[in-house]
């Protein structure tokens, strides 16, 4: 037997699963990173992307709208006739949201007149909301985001470190090198 041989197939096997298992983990975590930094804009005068809330609650009850963390100013204009909405109409807001448990962006109803002057035909109030927001997830925090991001990179520079190591204490290239 060559004890040689067996013990740098061992080590080979098992370079080779902890290499498949971090990389698996480096990839889905780089994906997560990702969405937690970035932040979205929804709407705009470029973007098909602005939300109609065609279903305006009553006045004093909210609506969650999309995201979790409001990182602008919203503008909102009525669906119907394309006017500016005054923000005195409405208030955008972070909450806790009593339907999902989770922080969100709200849209609640103030005026009683705005909303009986801008019903439309089914007796909803259409409006494009236009912000930029955090998604679920996001971390507020800019020294986290920058930190989650390192952590990636230290992560990937430990999986070539790990790559390394057996194969220089190993031996496995000097047939070849020679």
């Amino acid at each position: 037997m060559n004890k040689k041989g067996q013990s740098q197939i061992g080590v080979f096997i098992i370079l080779f699963i902890v290499l498949l298992v971090g990389l698996i983990l480096l990839q889905s975590s780089a994906q997560n990173v990702g969405l937690s930094t970035t932040a979205i804009a929804l709407g705009g005068t470029n973007s098909n992307n602005t939300l109609l809330a065609a279903d305006i609650p009553a006045v004093g009850s909210s609506v969650d709208l999309v995201g979790q963390d409001l990182l602008s100013t919203p503008v909102v204009v009525n669906g119907t006739t394309g006017q500016s909405v005054d923000a005195g109409n409405y208030t955008i807001s972070e909450i806790v949201s009593t339907s999902t448990g989770v922080k969100t962006i709200s849209f609640q109803l103030d005026d009683p007149q705005f909303s009986s002057t801008n019903q439309t035909a089914t007796g909803s109030i259409g409006l494009n909301i236009t912000y930029q927001y955090g998604p679920e997830g996001y971390i507020n925090n800019s020294g986290g985001r920058a930190l989650s991001t390192l952590i990636i990179l230290m992560f990937a520079i430990a999986l070539v470190i790990l790559s390394i190591i057996p194969v220089v204490r190993e031996k496995f290239l000097q047939k070849w090198l020679i």
